[in-house]
C-alpha cells in the first residue's frame, strides 16, 4: 500500500508508521550526501517537546550516508544529574541555572551577554557531565554507537578554539547573501563541521505546541548555552538571529528541512498529564505519524505555521516574523495557494484528538 503523502509548492507531508516508509518518502538527491549532518531538536527534556531517540532512530534507519548529530550546550536540558543547575552569585544573593530560565534571570542574561564566569568558575565542566548524562539517560549514546553516528557539540569545538576561521566563513555568507548583523556568527562554526562543507545538513525539528519549526531549530546552533541576548528584550531581535544564523549554515550546507512527529506529539490540556517548560499542561498522542519535509525550510515553515494556529499556544505573529524576514532576505518563500491547498488536503492530520 502506497504510503499517504502530498507535494505542496516545495514541500512534501506524508503519513508514516516507520523507517521504510521514511526511506521511501524521502527520495530526494539531497539525502545521498555522502556524509548528512543532523541537527535534532534537543532545546529541553519535556516529554513530547523533543526530539527522542526513537524518532532519531526512525531518520538513521532511512539514510545511508555518514552520519553526524550536531547541537550545541543548553542549560534547560541540562539538569539531569544537578535538580537546578550550579549556584553562583549576582548582586550578592545566590542564585542558580535554574533562575536564568525565566524573568530576572532571562533579563540578566541579555544584560551580561558574556560567558567567561560559566567558561571558568565550574560551570562549563558541569554542563559537559550533563550533556553525557542526558545522552546517556535518552538511550542517544548506545543509538550513536549502534549507527557508528559522529557528534559534535558546538559549544565544546568553540570554547575549546577549535572553530573555522571566522573570515572563511564570512566570505561564505556574504557571498551569497550579505552580512549578517552580528559578526561574532561568523566565529561559531566548529572546524569539524566546516571540514563537511557542501554536504547536507538536516534541520529535524518536531511539531509542538508553540510552533517553532525547521529555521528556529538551525538557531540552536549559536553556541550560547542560553539565548536571551540573541531574543533581545521583548524577543526583539530574535527574527534578525535566527535569520542570521540560518544564513551562516546554508552557507556551508545544503540544509534541508524535516518537521517530524511521529510517535508522541503534545497536545494543550489545561488539565493534562505533563506540565512543560515552554508549553504549560498538556497531554501525549501517540502514532500520529506526521512528516512534513523539503529543501526549503521557509516554504515548509509556513505551511506548517498555517496548519497548526489551530493547536499552538503561541501567537501566530511570534513565529510568523523570522519567516517573513527569511523570505524578505532571500532564504526562500512559500505561495498562498500551497497554503490553501494544504489546509483543505492535510488539515485534519493537525488537530490530533485526545
Amino acid at each position: 500500500m502506497p504510503v499517504l503523502q502530498y507535494r505542496f509548492g516545495q514541500t512534501n507531508i506524508a503519513k508514516v508508521s516507520g523507517s521504510d516508509e521514511l526511506r521511501e518518502v524521502l527520495d530526494d538527491p539531497w539525502l545521498e550526501s555522502e556524509t548528512i549532518v543532523i541537527k535534532p531538536n534537543w532545546v529541553d527534556i519535556d516529554r513530547g517537546s523533543f526530539v527522542d531517540a526513537r524518532t532519531l532512530r526512525t531518520l538513521l534507519e532511512a539514510l545511508d550516508s555518514r552520519l553526524v548529530v550536531t547541537e550545541s550546550l543548553h542549560v534547560a536540558r541540562s539538569m539531569n544529574l544537578l535538580k537546578d543547575g550550579m549556584s553562583f552569585i549576582v548582586g550578592g544573593e545566590e542564585v542558580n541555572w535554574r533562575w536564568l530560565l525565566k524573568g530576572a534571570g532571562w533579563r540578566w542574561l541579555i544584560e551580561n551577554p558574556g560567558w567567561d564566569w560559566f567558561r571558568g568558575g565550574g560551570h562549563w565542566a558541569q554542563i559537559v557531565k550533563e550533556d553525557k548524562a542526558f545522552l546517556d539517560e535518552h538511550g542517544f549514546t548506545d543509538l550513536f554507537k549502534e549507527f557508528n553516528v559522529e557528534y559534535i557539540n558546538t559549544t565544546d569545538e568553540v570554547w575549546n578554539g577549535r572553530n573555522a576561521d571566522p573570515a572563511e566563513v564570512k566570505r561564505a555568507v556574504e557571498s551569497r547573501f550579505g552580512p549578517v548583523r552580528e559578526e561574532r556568527l561568523y566565529g561559531m562554526v566548529p572546524q569539524r563541521l566546516y571540514d563537511l562543507r557542501g554536504s547536507t545538513m538536516i534541520s529535524l525539528a518536531r511539531l509542538k505546541q508553540y510552533a517553532t519549526f525547521t529555521l528556529k531549530n538551525i538557531f540552536g546552533m549559536i553556541i550560547d548555552p542560553m539565548r536571551p541576548w540573541w531574543h533581545g528584550l521583548k524577543n526583539s531581535r530574535v527574527s534578525a538571529s535566527i535569520v542570521d544564523i540560518n544564513k551562516v549554515y546554508r552557507s556551508i550546507f545544503n540544509v534541508y528541512g524535516i518537521c517530524a512527529s511521529l510517535y508522541e506529539t503534545a497536545v494543550a490540556n489545561p488539565e493534562g498529564e505533563f506540565q512543560g517548560a515552554y508549553m504549560g499542561r498538556y497531554d501525549i498522542v501517540d502514532g500520529l505519524g506526521l512528516v512534513a519535509f523539503g529543501r526549503d525550510p521557509v516554504s515548509l515553515d509556513r505551511l506548517l505555521l498555517n496548519l497548526t494556529e489551530q493547536i499552538s499556544t503561541q501567537a501566530p505573529e511570534v513565529n510568523c516574523a523570522p519567516i517573513e524576514l527569511a523570505e524578505e532576505e532571500g532564504l526562500g518563500a512559500c505561495d498562498d495557494e500551497a497554503l490553501l491547498e494544504s489546509k483543505l488536503k492535510v488539515g485534519v492530520w493537525f488537530s490530533p484528538q485526545l
